[in-house]
């Protein structure tokens, strides 16, 4: 079988004192054999729209420098991330995301506690669009710290293998840095969590995000759960 890997950062926390109001984990999908045609082309936007970085592998796109609120009223910055969008739409990949409002938060929690719940939705949802192409699922995160990123492979592994779905029963990690993909990720989970608090700037790009994905209109996939297919979902 062909595989299908699901590139994912983040951007909030659940911490009540931390001064996000939405925790998101965002991303997209793409067929394995377009990873590299992804580079090459995240490559060229940069040099396109911001020859004055540098060599575009030498600096990384970070969310805040293009979506907040003065970043984005430069135009050079708008054309850049609908044209990542295009990049991943035009290559088969689908754009997920899925979010917390902590207004909804009934209790205190922390990453430990968010991010399996966050990534067994976004699994569900993903492994439904692997089995419609029949492929084999893969997810690759931006690597945070030893032990947080251990708590979430091993919570993948168990909710893969007791199901019995055709994923890899793990999650990997990618220097941000190093890999362009992640950088995608990065201002896909940006843009949600601006759009989840209010930002209303966004608003045009999140609808560019609703409509990338790989399965056609009218596909009336489901999840093993018995879900329609999402790509954008809010857990609460």
């Amino acid at each position: 079988m062909s595989s299908r890997i699901l590139f994912l950062d983040d951007s909030g926390k659940p911490d009540a004192n931390h001064a996000s109001n939405a925790v998101v984990i965002a991303g997209f999908s793409l067929p394995s054999t377009q990873v590299a045609t992804l580079s090459r082309r995240v490559l060229g936007a940069k040099a396109k729209f911001h020859p004055s970085r540098g060599h575009p592998a030498s600096w990384e796109v970070k969310a805040a420098d293009f979506i907040k609120p003065n970043p984005w009223n430069r135009r050079k910055n708008r054309d850049f991330a609908q044209e990542l969008v295009r990049i991943v739409a035009s290559l088969g990949g689908t754009a997920y995301s899925v979010t917390i409002d902590k207004s909804k938060m009934i209790h205190s929690m922390t990453l430990a506690q968010t991010t399996p719940l966050m990534l067994q939705a976004l699994i569900e949802h993903f492994e439904a669009e692997c089995r419609h192409h029949s492929e084999t699922g893969l997810i690759v995160a931006d690597w945070s710290s030893h032990h947080a990123d251990q708590h979430a492979s091993r919570c993948v592994a168990s909710y893969v293998a007791s199901r019995r779905l055709d994923l890899h029963p793990s999650v990997y990690y990618a220097s941000s840095m190093a890999t362009e993909a992640i950088q995608v990720a990065d201002l896909f989970a940006g843009t949600r969590r601006r759009i989840a608090e209010g930002d209303a700037n966004l608003t045009e790009l999140g609808r560019l995000l609703d409509r990338t994905t790989s399965l056609p209109a009218g596909s009336g996939t489901i999840t093993f759960r018995g879900h329609p297919h999402r790509n954008r979902i809010q857990l609460f």
